[in-house]
């Protein structure tokens, strides 16, 4: 009788809970898109940083990291923030990256009181105990739109759209489509897949759908439009799926873009965290060069001319790893098992799409030597080149950065950050501080202000 009617109290306060939205974020394109390369007025050095995952942790230690690169100042006397001409981000890091992105510079010193001291953990539903959670976990997760994208837009971004997204740095937040497993960053690639208009999404969903952990949230919905598409899938999709050397990064993302397009198989996409399949947000980079359709891109020829080195730094603000149960033969407890299960699932791609990293920016340095050095002359000057300008003078380096750079005592005390979306003032005052000491004792920052 007991449980008869505990049965029937959970089945009463499951109907309560209303259906979630599911309502797609964006809208079909009405014609095709211009094919615009930005000029990132690249002047020598070039700066492209990418933001890991992590929550509130995430977003406070990258916002200290662009705090100190404003201060630091290179040769020319140019703060190494001028220099910075990507960033692509993941999850929390997408937070600070956007902010940035929509308002530059001249935003960063509000970002702290808009985003970071905000307390609003409370506002989530998080408790096991509640058989309404129940029913919300059974719907696709605990916490809909309304307690992440409307919330992001209200507090943070007040409707800010992508279109209102600055042209430089050129920022690349980015997602995981659940159906196909690939990395679905917010770029016109992915958006002339699913025949669709990117510059009318809110930057508030795009943050929302790279920040959707599984399970903590519901997936944002998009709708793919291939009839009556005004743009054909780009050649290097055919190319990517045929040829044998093709990475396999920019394979799987070709295989999902040809989903986008069958209706047979797919209509919407259910975008999640972008930590499921590459929790740094590097991989977008090698389908951005690959989109481009040139040696240079997602640089632009003038850029490409006047480029002598480009410093590309991974923030890592992962937690590490930290558990009592590797001291006892009897290992890890349910919870536990689950956890770092989740964990090694995550750091899997992850550490794939770094070692891709490595290999793509070798190739990519490789195109465009090769590119500048088949410039005559004329062209060269055309575009920027200067009297003792040579064409093999171009450099790449890849460096992470990490709490593990501050010493043992640091890194502990900043790792024992939750994965949260709210932190308690003193510890976010230690991420902050955290990332402008990272970014002031990196060699490759260094480097450039020799």
């Amino acid at each position: 009788m007991r449980t008869a009617m505990i049965a029937a109290l959970t089945l009463v306060a499951a109907g309560c809970v209303s259906a979630p939205d599911t309502t797609p974020i964006n809208q079909a394109l009405s014609a095709a898109p211009a094919r615009v390369i930005h000029d990132l007025g690249v002047d020598g050095e070039a700066i492209a940083l990418a933001f890991s995952g992590g929550g509130a942790r995430a977003a406070s230690f990258s916002y200290g990291v662009l705090l100190q690169l404003r201060e630091m100042k290179d040769r020319q006397g140019v703060s190494l923030l001028d220099r910075v001409s990507f960033i692509t981000a993941v999850s929390g890091g997408s937070i600070t990256a956007a902010y940035y992105g929509q308002h530059g510079p001249d935003g960063l010193d509000r970002f702290r009181k808009v985003a970071l001291d905000l307390d609003w953990q409370g506002q989530l539903h998080t408790t096991w105990v509640s058989p309404e959670n129940w029913q919300r976990l059974m719907q696709g997760g605990l916490n809909g739109p309304d307690k992440l994208a409307k919330w992001l837009d209200r507090e943070i971004f007040a409707d800010g759209r992508m279109r209102d997204m600055r042209t430089r740095p050129y920022v690349v937040i980015n997602a995981a489509d659940l159906y196909s497993g690939a990395p679905f960053a917010f770029a016109p690639p992915w958006f002339e897949a699913i025949c669709s208009d990117l510059g009318n999404v809110r930057i508030a969903d795009a943050v929302a759908a790279s920040m959707s952990v599984p399970i903590a949230f519901r997936p944002i919905v998009l709708q793919s439009f291939p009839q009556d598409c005004p743009v054909a899938l780009q050649p290097w999709v055919s190319r990517a799926l045929t040829a044998r050397n093709t990475p396999m990064l920019l394979r799987e993302t070709a295989r999902s873009f040809r989903f986008f397009r069958d209706p047979e198989r797919m209509s919407y996409l259910h975008l999640t965290d972008g930590g499921v399949a590459d929790n740094f947000g590097v991989s977008s980079f090698v389908t951005l060069q690959a989109a481009g359709g040139a040696p240079y891109a997602p640089l632009s020829p003038r850029d490409a001319v006047k480029l002598r080195r480009l410093t590309f730094v991974v923030v890592n603000s992962e937690r590490p790893a930290d558990a009592t149960w590797a001291k006892d033969p009897s290992g890890p407890d349910g919870p536990e098992m689950i956890a770092t299960a989740m964990s090694i699932a995550v750091n899997a791609p992850k550490r794939a799409a770094a070692d891709a990293l490595n290999g793509f920016l070798a190739n990519w340095k490789a195109g465009v030597i090769k590119w500048r050095c088949e410039l005559s002359a004329e062209e060269a000057a055309t575009l920027g080149a200067g009297p003792d300008w040579k064409c093999g003078e171009v450099d790449y380096v890849l460096d992470v950065m990490s709490f593990s750079d501050l010493g043992d005592e640091k890194a502990r005390r900043l790792g024992s950050a939750e994965t949260a979306v709210s932190l308690p003032s003193d510890l976010i005052d230690d991420l902050i501080a955290g990332g402008r000491a990272a970014t002031a004792w990196n060699d490759a920052f260094i480097e450039l202000t020799r």
